[in-house]
C-alpha cells in the first residue's frame, strides 16, 4: 500500500495542478471574492442614483448587461416548474429557449438554480476552466504525450485567449466542450462523442458551436475516420435537438441571420501576436481601436507561442500549427455566414496543444511555469473578481410600481432593455440576436436607423409616439429634457429624466372597431400617422366590414401571465369586437376563446388580436412551437438510441468475456 502512494500522487498531481491553476488567474478567489463582470452594473442607470463611474474592461459588458437578464428569465421559469419557452421582458415578448445565448442547456445555468448568483457564477467560470483543461489533458494523453507535457498543453489551453476573454460569455461555456470532443473522437467512443457533441451544441453560443462542429468534422476526417465518429456525432445532434431546433427555427425566421456574417480580423490586429496588447488594452489604456474588442485578442501567451513554434520539428506540431494558420487566414478573410473573426482567437487552441511537443523531460516543468506566468500576464486585464453584486437603485422599484403591467422605453443609450428587466422593468426594445422579422419592422418604425443588437431609439416624435402608446409604453426615460411630455418626480434621485407618455396605457383591451390593413408595414404606418388607435386598430386578415371603422376601448383584465400562457377576462355584456394583447405576434402562439380555438390576427403590425363574438368571457393564449415539440421528441429518441447502444455493447462484452 505504501509503495503505491508515490504512484498515486504522481498520477493525481497533474489534475490537482489543473484545479489550482485558476488561482493564478484570479488570486482574489483566496479572499472570498467572486469572478464577475457585474462591475458594469455599477455604471448602468438601473443601478445608479446619479450617473458616473468606470469599469475594469469597458468592452466586456454583455455578461452583466445582457446575459444575466436572460439567465434570470430562464431560472425564474425553471424554478416555477415551467419550460423556459418565452421571454415577456424584452421586444414585447421573444422566444427564450430559442434565444441563441440564453444557455438553457448549459450546466453553467443550472448552477444558478441551486446556488446564490455570486457563488454560482464563480463555480460556473471555474467549471469552464476545469472542463477545458481536463478535456485538453485527456486529449494529449490519448495522443501519447507524457504527463508533464500533457499538463503543459492543458495549462496552455486554459490560459488561452478564447477561454480567458470570453469566460463569462456563452462562448467559453460552448468552447470548453471542444477539447473533450476531440478526445472522444480519438477514443472512437460513440457514447463519449455523443455526449460531448451534445454538450457543445447545447452550450449556449451558436457560432462557437458551429465552429466546434466544423473542427470536429475536420479532425474526424484527418484522424478518426471511423463509423463510431459519425454515429456519435449523429446521436449528439439528436440529443441536443431540444435546444438546437428551436434556435434553427428562430434563425430561419429572422431578419438578422446575416448580422454577424462576414466579420473578420484586420491585418493590423495581427500585431497582437507580436506582443499581447501591443496597441493598447481597453482596461488600462482606454484604447478602443483595432484589436481592442475580444475578437481581435489573438495572443496565446509568449511562452505558449514560443513553444508552439518550437514544436514544428515534430509532425504533430506541424499539423496543429497548420490548423491554427488556417483559422487565422479564415479570420482575416471572413465568411458570409459565421463570425469568422473569432476563429483567430479560437484557433489558439491548436498552438496550445502543439506546445506539448516542444520540450522533453524535466524541461516540461520549467516550461509549465513559463506558460502559466506569461499566459496569466497576457490575459490579466480581461476578467476580474468582485466583493459583491451591485444592488438596484431605489428609484427603479418606484418606477416598477408605477408601470405595473405596462412598459417603459429609454431614449438613446438610456436604460439598456435587458438590464432594465433585472429590476422588473419591461421594455419594448431588446438587446439580442436573432431578431424576428416582426421585431425588426417594429424597431424600424421606432427609429429608422437600425443598429443591432441594441436597437436604440434616439428621439420621441410624431412618427413613433402612436406605436409606443399602442405598445403599452407608459413611461419614457431620457438623458436630456424632452418637450411635450409630463415630467415625473420620483421619491428617490435618478440618473435619468422620467416622463409620462401614457400612464394608463393598457396591455390588453377590447376594441369595438377596427381598420383593415393589407400588410405589416401598412398597419404600422396607420399607427404612425394617427389613422388608427386602440379603438380601431389596424388588423391584417380581418376581412371587409366585419367591424366598424370607428370604435371604443373597453377594459380587459389580464388575469394570469406565465412564461408561455396569458389569460384575459373580457368585460361582461360586451357586444363583440377585437380583443388586443399588446405583445408580439408570433405564429407559434395559439388562442382559445371560451375553450374554442380561434385565430390570432396580426394587429398594429406587431401585436396580437382576436376577433370575439358578443358575450365571450375568456381568452387563453398558449405558446407551443412545433420546433420545441419536434426537438423534444428527437432528443428523447437520441437518448433511447444511446441507451440501446450502451446495452448492446455491454451485452456483447459480456458474451465475449464469457
Amino acid at each position: 500500500m505504501v509503495s503505491c502512494y508515490p504512484l498515486v500522487v504522481r498520477r493525481a498531481l497533474p489534475v490537482l495542478l489543473l484545479l489550482l491553476l485558476p488561482l493564478a488567474l484570479f488570486p482574489g478567489l483566496l479572499a472570498g471574492r467572486s469572478i464577475s463582470a457585474h462591475d458594469h452594473l455599477s455604471v448602468h442607470h438601473a443601478f445608479q442614483s446619479e450617473a458616473g463611474g468606470h469599469v475594469r474592461h469597458p468592452l466586456l459588458s454583455d455578461p452583466a448587461l445582457q446575459f444575466a437578464a436572460l439567465r434570470k428569465s430562464v431560472v425564474r421559469e425553471l424554478r416555477a416548474g415551467h419550460a423556459p419557452l418565452w421571454n415577456p421582458d424584452i421586444y414585447g415578448g421573444a422566444p427564450l429557449l430559442a434565444d441563441g445565448q440564453s444557455m438553457v442547456g448549459s450546466p453553467v445555468t443550472w448552477l444558478h438554480l441551486l446556488l446564490p448568483d455570486g457563488l454560482a457564477q464563480t463555480l460556473g467560470a471555474l467549471g469552464i476552466l476545469w472542463w477545458t483543461g481536463l478535456g485538453s489533458w485527456l486529449l494529449l494523453r490519448r495522443l501519447e504525450r507524457p504527463r508533464p507535457q500533457a499538463l503543459l498543453g492543458a495549462a496552455a489551453v486554459m490560459t488561452g485567449p478564447f477561454t480567458s476573454v470570453w469566460l463569462l460569455h456563452p462562448h467559453a461555456a460552448t468552447f470548453c466542450w471542444i477539447p473533450g470532443l476531440l478526445w472522444a473522437l480519438e477514443k472512437r467512443s460513440v457514447p463519449l462523442v455523443a455526449l460531448t457533441s451534445a454538450g457543445l451544441l447545447a452550450g449556449g453560443h451558436p457560432e462557437t458551436a458551429a465552429h466546434g462542429v466544423i473542427i470536429a468534422l475536420c479532425w474526424s476526417l484527418v484522424r478518426a475516420r471511423s463509423l463510431q465518429a459519425v454515429l456519435g456525432l449523429g446521436l449528439g445532434l439528436l440529443i441536443s435537438a431540444p435546444f438546437t431546433l428551436p434556435l434553427l427555427d428562430a434563425v430561419l425566421g429572422s431578419a438578422t441571420a446575416q448580422a454577424h456574417g462576414g466579420n473578420r480580423v484586420l491585418v493590423s490586429q495581427l500585431l497582437d501576436l507580436v506582443w499581447p496588447g501591443l496597441q493598447g488594452h481597453p482596461a488600462d489604456t482606454g484604447y478602443t481601436g483595432a484589436g481592442a474588442w475580444a475578437d481581435g485578442v489573438l495572443h496565446p501567451g509568449l511562452a505558449t507561442l514560443a513553444l508552439g513554434l518550437a514544436s514544428l520539428r515534430h509532425r504533430a506540431g506541424r499539423w496543429l500549427l497548420g490548423a491554427w494558420l488556417v483559422c487565422l487566414l479564415l479570420a482575416l478573410a471572413g465568411t458570409p455566414v459565421l463570425n469568422s473573426a473569432r476563429l483567430g482567437t479560437l484557433g489558439a487552441l491548436f498552438v496550445a496543444l502543439a506546445a506539448a511537443w516542444a520540450v522533453q523531460g524535466r524541461w516540461a516543468w520549467l516550461a509549465l511555469v513559463a506558460v502559466i506566468g506569461t499566459g496569466t500576464w497576457a490575459r490579466w486585464h480581461d476578467q476580474g473578481t468582485l466583493e459583491g453584486l451591485p444592488e438596484p437603485a431605489p428609484w427603479t422599484q418606484e418606477l416598477v410600481d408605477l408601470t405595473g403591467q405596462g412598459r417603459v422605453i429609454g431614449l438613446g443609450w438610456a436604460l439598456q432593455p435587458n438590464t432594465g428587466s433585472l429590476v422588473g422593468l419591461r421594455d419594448l426594445r431588446g438587446y439580442d440576436l436573432p431578431v424576428s422579422v416582426e421585431t425588426e419592422a417594429l424597431m424600424s418604425a421606432l427609429d429608422r436607423q437600425i443598429r443591432r443588437p441594441w436597437f436604440p431609439v434616439d428621439a420621441l416624435d410624431a412618427s413613433n409616439r402612436g406605436v409606443l402608446e399602442f405598445g403599452a409604453v407608459r413611461y419614457v426615460l431620457a438623458p436630456e429634457p424632452q418637450f411635450g411630455l409630463e415630467a415625473v418626480e420620483l421619491g428617490s434621485p435618478t440618473p435619468l429624466l422620467v416622463y409620462a407618455l401614457d400612464p394608463q396605457a393598457p396591455r390588453a383591451w377590447l376594441a369595438t372597431g377596427a381598420r383593415s390593413a393589407a400588410s405589416r408595414q401598412q398597419a404600422l404606418s396607420f399607427l404612425q400617422a394617427g389613422y388608427s388607435g386602440r379603438g380601431n386598430p389596424p388588423v391584417e386578415g380581418l376581412g371587409p366590414a366585419r367591424l366598424p371603422a370607428e370604435g371604443q376601448v373597453l377594459s380587459v383584465e389580464l388575469v394570469d401571465e406565465g412564461c408561455s400562457t396569458v389569460r384575459l377576462r373580457l368585460p361582461e355584456g360586451h357586444r363583440g369586437g377585437l380583443a388586443v394583447l399588446a405583445d408580439r405576434y408570433d405564429e407559434d402562439w395559439r388562442v382559445e376563446v371560451d375553450g374554442e380555438e380561434a385565430e390570432i390576427l396580426r394587429t398594429g403590425g406587431f401585436f396580437r388580436g382576436v376577433e370575439v363574438a358578443a358575450g365571450a368571457r375568456e381568452l387563453v393564449f398558449r405558446y407551443s412551437p412545433l420546433s420545441v415539440r419536434v426537438g423534444g421528441l428527437a432528443g428523447l429518441i437520441g437518448l433511447l438510441l444511446l441507451g440501446a447502444y450502451l446495452a448492446r455493447t455491454s451485452r456483447f462484452r459480456g458474451v465475449t468475456e464469457a
